[in-house]
């Protein structure tokens, strides 16, 4: 009876011990650390852009500022994203967050996807440069599905020693189509090849397919396509594929482009020092800051797509799109804490990571600049992306995106003609469920 008492007290003893100890630390604003029952565990699909050290920085950040709140990352590749993506949504299981390219791929895939309540986007989107890739239409005022953190689009990188080795003035970059195929052939002059490339995947319709495109269409005949009213037909989107046919033509690529994935293959022949140009993008995995790492941060520098109609109003603007947004899956029973995360995302304290870890470029208004590293490609891309339009790519739906990519590699190895890949292209969007009339 005694024992039995005294563990009594001494248990009422420790209760109480720890009720005051809660209240000191309340009283100083610090958290009591959340107990095991109380931490919930979200699965986060994604590709993982900025690096892996950018991602463990990320997560580390948000768990410490939601201590109830545990991340479990599922990363897979960028070209094989949705092929793991595709199960869960028919399945309707799988992660509470999933990462997606915004425009048209997230518009067709919104039913995994809950509308973020208005007042998050609201209060989040106030302090992005933009967010309306990811709601419906290209149009904030829609429902929205997902959150950006960084800026992406296209940019060409050039090797200034390459170009000195090939007679070339690296400080002046062809900025024409003829100006670009005479660098070509004294490129190829050397023993090198003059654009690092790869045609397998979604990569030539995110980052090759809108640096022609802005040569021949106006933002108006951009949005016909997101509706899917600019038939493959019209003149100008032929002139387009005849454009991006000439380039194997020309042989201003490696020869095996048409078997090749951009990355890592084509990024790869470019940060090996064999090619004098690559096309690819201002953040994620082969920017500026890879391409520096590689080859030295003097010999890297950045430009636009040489032009091919130089009065085109956009032929000098930039593609530029949010890079990637998250949103919350319409099966998770995780929702809240999904939240949490999509908006740790777009905050101040993820963009100051996206600078100083992963290289990339943030959308939101409030990071610290001084962050960003001293780099002459940098420097040329803060400068690009200052005259913005929209990133025709991520306006293609994923059968149009397909149809490209097969199409380019045939083209290129003289197996159809662009008349062919034309008629294919119209197949291709009228089999396109986010753009078929009803």
């Amino acid at each position: 009876m005694s024992s039995v008492w005294n563990f009594s007290i001494t248990r009422r003893h420790l209760q109480a011990g720890c009720a005051a100890a809660a209240l000191a630390l309340s009283s100083i604003g610090m958290a009591m650390p959340a107990s095991a029952q109380d931490v919930t565990t979200i699965k986060v699909l994604n590709w993982q852009p900025g690096g892996p050290d950018y991602w463990a920085a990320l997560v580390k950040a948000f768990e410490a500022e939601n201590p109830d709140v545990k991340v479990e990352l599922e990363t897979v590749p960028f070209d094989r994203y949705p092929e793991v993506q595709g199960p869960y949504i028919a399945t309707k299981s799988g992660p509470d967050v999933m990462e997606n390219n915004s425009g048209l791929e997230l518009y067709d895939r919104r039913s995994a996807y809950i509308p973020l309540p208005a007042d998050l986007v609201k209060s989040a989107g106030s302090d992005l440069i933009t967010y309306s890739g990811g709601c419906l239409n290209f149009d904030a005022s829609q429902a929205c599905y997902g959150l950006p953190f960084g800026y992406q689009g296209n940019v060409m990188y050039y090797n200034k020693k390459v170009l000195k080795e090939a007679g070339l003035d690296p400080q002046n970059p062809p900025k024409t189509w003829d100006e670009m195929d005479k660098a070509c052939k004294a490129v190829a002059a050397i023993g090198k090849t003059c654009l690092a490339h790869g045609m397998t995947g979604v990569f030539p319709a995110y980052w090759n397919f809108p640096e022609i495109a802005r040569n021949y269409l106006s933002e108006d005949d951009m949005r016909a396509v997101l509706a899917g009213d600019m038939p493959w037909t019209d003149p100008k989107m032929k002139s387009i594929l005849e454009a991006m046919a000439s380039i194997g033509k020309r042989g201003w690529i490696n020869s095996n482009s048409p078997s090749i994935s951009m990355l890592p293959d084509g990024a790869d022949i470019f940060s090996s020092g064999k090619a004098a140009f690559a096309s690819t993008i201002i953040a994620d995995a082969v920017n500026w800051q890879a391409f520096g790492a590689a080859l030295g941060d003097e010999n890297v520098g950045a430009m636009r797509w040489p032009v091919l109609v130089p009065d085109a109003p956009l032929a000098n603007s930039f593609s530029g799109v949010e890079s990637s947004v998250f949103g919350v899956t319409s099966w998770s029973t995780k929702q809240e804490a999904g939240l949490k995360f999509v908006k740790f995302i777009a905050g101040k304290k993820n963009g100051d990571l996206l600078i100083s870890v992963g290289g990339g470029i943030p959308l939101n208004k409030n990071v610290d600049t001084t962050l960003f590293p001293k780099s002459e490609a940098l420097a040329q891309i803060r400068e690009i992306i200052k005259k913005p339009t929209l990133h025709v790519g991520v306006l293609l739906s994923g059968q149009e995106a397909d149809a490209l990519a097969r199409g380019w590699q045939e083209v290129t190895l003289g197996r159809i003609s662009v008349d062919d890949w034309v008629a294919r292209m119209q197949v291709a969007l009228e089999e396109s469920p986010g753009k078929t009339k009803e």
